[in-house]
């Protein structure tokens, strides 16, 4: 009788580990990558990652060139209101080659902390792209990021070190709306071939938008730069609304830059000093 009391009561204590550790919010990154390697849905919420995310752990290589590889993940990969203590990249290498990740679903990391280093430099995304909300306590870049999704959100995001955007291409819409960047931004060269909403951004250091194409309308109102923001060479190919905003020097801010619809800018239709190129691009299209 005593052996059955104490293999009942080493039971008992058995479920119990067990059941703190499946209700555990700290958990590794193993954990669900093994499920992304077998093209598994990661669907995961309220929990603590505490090491290094590497989407290109996965290792299923495709040969795109000599000097470069894509790493396909096949599965949904989602993340709701979780903290990442460590980086989190989509870029990486193999043997000497770069590798780059292509995910065929979607990429959403919505209400997310991310406390390291945050890379989806070269990725390609298929599905939906969903930062909203999210913090990035250090660096954080998405150069030459493809998303083929009808809508990316950006919303409410907070930078607190440097985040570049630059020659990102969104082949919708991006919504960017009242996002705060402590530190410098880059959206040199990104296209979005939808619109491009960004009302109420709050930029406290440089906020470059240089070579920027925007396919549709370009919202910028009431947004803040605490130092002046450039859109040389930018192409609008509709309207461009800087409704409630206080801009000098405004032939260097729009120096180059090409306007298919209105011009907002302060309160009503820019003044006409300002010099915008407007039959630049009509007459390399014709």
């Amino acid at each position: 009788m005593k052996i059955q009391k104490y293999v009942l009561i080493a039971l008992c204590v058995l479920l119990s580990s067990c059941a703190q550790a499946k209700d555990s919010k700290e958990i590794h990154a193993s954990s669900f990558m093994k499920d992304l390697k077998k093209g598994k849905n990661v669907e995961i919420a309220n929990k603590i990652i505490l090491d290094d995310v590497d989407f290109t752990s996965i290792e299923k290589l495709q040969m795109l060139s000599a000097n470069q590889i894509q790493n396909v993940v096949e599965g949904n990969v989602c993340f709701i209101n979780c903290i990442f203590m460590g980086k989190v990249t989509a870029t990486g290498k193999y043997k000497s080659v770069d590798v780059q990740t292509k995910f065929n679903n979607n990429v959403i990391f919505e209400n997310c902390d991310f406390r390291g280093d945050v890379s989806f430099d070269n990725a390609v995304v298929i599905g939906a792209v969903n930062f909203q909300q999210a913090k990035f306590r250090k660096a954080a870049s998405f150069i030459n990021l493809m998303a083929w999704t009808k809508e990316a959100y950006f919303s409410e995001i907070e930078a607190e070190e440097d985040i570049n955007f630059i020659y990102a291409t969104f082949n919708g819409s991006v919504y960017m709306r009242n996002a705060i960047f402590q530190k410098s931004v880059s959206f040199q060269g990104m296209t979005v071939q939808g619109q491009f909403a960004a009302s109420g951004m709050k930029c406290a250091q440089s906020a470059e938008f240089d070579m920027l194409t925007v396919g549709q309308r370009a919202i910028f109102n009431y947004s803040t730069f605490e130092k002046q923001p450039t859109f040389i060479q930018a192409r609008f190919h509709d309207d461009a609304e800087f409704v409630g905003i206080t801009l000098q020097n405004l032939n260097e801010v729009f120096e180059n830059t090409y306007v298919g619809g209105k011009l907002l800018v302060g309160e009503s239709v820019a003044p006409a000093r300002l010099k915008v190129e407007q039959n630049l691009l009509q007459k390399q299209e014709n």
